[in-house]
């Protein structure tokens, strides 16, 4: 498996220096869906998330990060992430772009919905041959985190390839605690939460029911967003609960 980078930032910023109105409308559909007359056909699918008409705010926000050389961090990341999954079988370089996500001008961007597509990244990929690497307008940006992010958006990528999107909650667990130690993400829920929350989220492992395994990953404030059932749990139990077996289980093996 081979990543390969499209620049994303520099074309969004482009539109975003259009006043807004049907002209940056028409600049950010030009940008993003280019000719295609399919959905897979896009000419740049990380602009599809992006809010066409946001504010002055957001091209600040995006300002830095390409002051921060964004672009390149990502590259650079890629490229070890080459070496990384050279051996993972499929037959086109993957296309890798930032993807910029403006979860505080509402509307548009629903964060708790786009997060969720990490659970289909292998269907997308099969189809377009796209991973996105999320940037939330929310967060300030840190070369740090981006390189975080990129790294699990090239082993989620190998992941799907390999053992398919997951459908249980079981299975989203393995995933995503899998690919956060591995990326080099740490556990910010104590010892006394996270028991608590693995016994919540215990009777529904084999699930498949969308409100309660969504539930249980995010917890009940994106639960009660969604207005599904809240169950009891914090924000990210369930993602949390999934990394920390996997770093238990990365401790048995070395012992």
């Amino acid at each position: 498996m081979r990543f390969e980078l499209i620049s994303t930032l520099e074309k969004l910023r482009e539109v975003y220096q259009v006043p807004r109105g049907p002209a940056r409308f028409q600049a950010y559909v030009s940008a993003a869906v280019g000719d295609a007359q399919q959905a897979e056909d896009v000419a740049l699918s990380p602009l599809v998330s992006a809010n066409p008409m946001a504010s002055e705010n957001v091209l600040a926000w995006l300002e830095t990060w390409l002051s921060l050389g964004a672009e390149t961090l990502a590259r650079e990341v890629l490229e070890e992430s080459n070496t990384r999954f050279e051996a993972v079988p499929f037959a086109r370089p993957v296309k890798v772009g930032l993807a910029v996500l403006d979860d505080l001008g509402g509307g548009w961007t629903n964060r708790a919905i786009n997060d969720a597509a990490r659970f289909q990244v292998g269907r997308v990929l099969a189809k377009t041959g796209w991973v996105n690497v999320n940037l939330w307008t929310s967060q300030a940006p840190s070369p740090a985190e981006l390189r975080l992010c990129v790294l699990e958006a090239a082993h989620r990528a190998a992941y799907t390839v390999q053992h398919g999107d997951p459908v249980t909650l079981a299975a989203m667990l393995a995933q995503e605690g899998l690919i956060a130690a591995s990326s080099g993400r740490r556990l910010t829920l104590d010892a006394d939460d996270l028991a608590y929350s693995r016994s919540i989220i215990a009777p529904h492992l084999e699930s498949t029911h969308q409100p309660t395994v969504l539930a249980c990953f995010y917890g009940d404030d994106v639960a009660r967003e969604w207005g599904y059932p809240p169950l009891g749990l914090s924000q990210n139990a369930g993602y949390e609960v999934g990394l920390a077996d996997t770093l238990a289980a990365q401790v048995e093996i070395t012992r």
